[in-house]
């Protein structure tokens, strides 16, 4: 070969090698600007729990005082970004998350009620039906779960790990398509651990974020971090707030499984608490500004909580039941780099939704079976969801709701105008044209879910 030959063989080598590197690096500038995704779930807590959502005191059994509703990490977050005023889960946990993983509704995945109760299935199948997190982990996402579970089993895990310089090892957790994972056993936390500030199980889960977000951002790789709180879930024990609260009185078996109500405010609190450090530590790592960080709530409050709210009226707990507050929860979206500081969204949303909003802001195409609908035009500031009803099914109970009407299984429609606090049942022979109109299309829509019930 000759000498010009071989250098002019070198340059189209090098002018090979330079292009692909050009691409490499277009790649990595589009992952990079890829936003990291952080859904928080609250255990057990109805939208009314929250001050931005005009909660103000937390009221126990025969009304006693049992404190203040105390959640202002959550307030600011909500103040500088979008609050959802009509958000819909459904009334119990497993198939809430359910739910919330695959974009569909959880009796399509087998979860009409707690995973392995009255027939539901004992473990979510991630090959039929993907996670966010597998979905994510294909478009390059690093992926990671922690807390509660509940939607399949956790292998060999009996006990929370002393510190969270390790990861725990689930094979369904990685099945559903979580790298990285820090998981705690049992359906709910027997206990939260010694209460004391660091010890306590919720401070362990925080460290190990913080150790996932920062291996995150030493890969340079956009991540998606599942935080599964297990807070404010009875049992109602003391919090590193409040140390020497009572426990309940073990002889009493209410008390015994449900521990005191006294302890509730405080959980709420140290939730909020938990809240405020997840995003500290995301301005801290310099992250803050193009990550969208979902908070929500995976069923209403729990028993036996009544909340005052600030215009003095009071919602009771709804967790486990049909009422509007059984599966309206809060949920509340940041995304400083997006979303428009104070803005309230007062369309209608459901759990089947976070699924496709991830997805959608992540530049990921979307399946085409699920039930879920982008609000990301809503985060966005350029458009609304085009989501006009929700769905939510537990056992063999079931509502479909618009903005202004529900309509239960057995056909019975209410008027929601006085919701959370009242639901008006609307007869058929008292329907007015707007009723029937909403009975009718309402009726439909059951039927495109529910073919078999009359």
């Amino acid at each position: 070969m000759s000498a010009f030959a071989f250098c002019s063989l070198a340059l189209k080598f090098f002018a090979l090698v330079t292009a692909m590197a050009g691409v490499n690096a277009a790649i990595a500038a589009e992952v990079s600007t890829k936003p990291n995704i952080v859904v928080i779930l609250a255990d057990d807590l109805g939208a009314e729990a929250i001050g931005c959502y005009g909660g103000a005191e937390f009221l126990g059994e025969r009304g006693k005082v049992l404190g203040s509703v105390r959640t202002p990490n959550l307030d600011a977050m909500a103040a500088k970004g979008i609050r959802f005023a009509k958000a819909y889960a459904t009334p119990v946990c497993s198939p809430s998350r359910a739910q919330l993983l695959t974009g569909k509704y959880n009796d399509r995945v087998g979860f009409h009620d707690i995973l392995g109760r009255n027939g539901a299935t004992r473990e979510l199948d991630s090959k039929s039906h993907p996670t966010i997190a597998n979905l994510l982990q294909s478009a390059g996402y690093m992926t990671g779960a922690v807390g509660k579970w509940h939607i399949g089993p956790l292998a060999n895990l009996k006990n929370v790990q002393p510190n969270a310089d390790a990861d725990t090892n689930c094979p369904h957790v990685r099945a559903c398509g979580f790298e990285r994972q820090y998981m705690v056993p049992g359906a709910h936390l027997r206990e939260y651990g010694e209460p004391v500030e660091g010890k306590y199980t919720p401070d362990l889960m925080d460290d190990w974020a913080f150790r996932f977000m920062n291996e995150a951002k030493t890969a340079g790789k956009p991540f998606f971090l599942y935080y599964a709180s297990p807070l404010p879930h009875f049992p109602y024990w003391p919090t590193p707030l409040n140390p020497d609260g009572p426990r309940g009185d073990p002889g009493n078996k209410k008390e015994e499984m449900y521990g005191d109500m006294a302890n509730f405010p405080f959980l709420v609190e140290y939730l909020d608490k938990e809240v405020g450090k997840i995003l500290a530590k995301l301005e801290e790592l310099g992250l803050r500004e193009n990550t969208l960080v979902l908070f929500a709530g995976d069923n209403g409050t729990p028993p036996w909580v009544v909340t005052q709210m600030k215009n003095g009226r009071n919602i009771p707990f709804g967790k486990g039941t049909m009422k509007e507050t059984g599966s309206w929860v809060p949920l509340i979206a940041s995304w400083p780099a997006v979303i428009q500081s104070g803005s309230v969204y007062d369309g209608v949303v459901d759990f089947s939704d976070i699924l496709p909003t991830c997805l959608s802001v992540a530049g990921v195409q979307l399946p085409n079976d699920i039930n879920g609908m982008s609000f990301a035009p809503v985060l966005e500031g350029n458009g609304k969801s085009p989501r006009e009803w929700v769905h939510s099914l537990y056992n063999k109970e079931y509502f479909v709701r618009n903005a202004g009407w529900k309509l239960r299984e057995d056909g019975e429609l209410y008027d929601m105008a006085d919701a959370p606090y009242s639901e008006k049942l609307v007869k058929p022979e008292d329907d007015t044209p707007e009723s029937k109109a909403a009975r009718e299309a309402l009726a439909a829509v059951a039927a495109t879910l529910h073919p078999m019930t009359p």
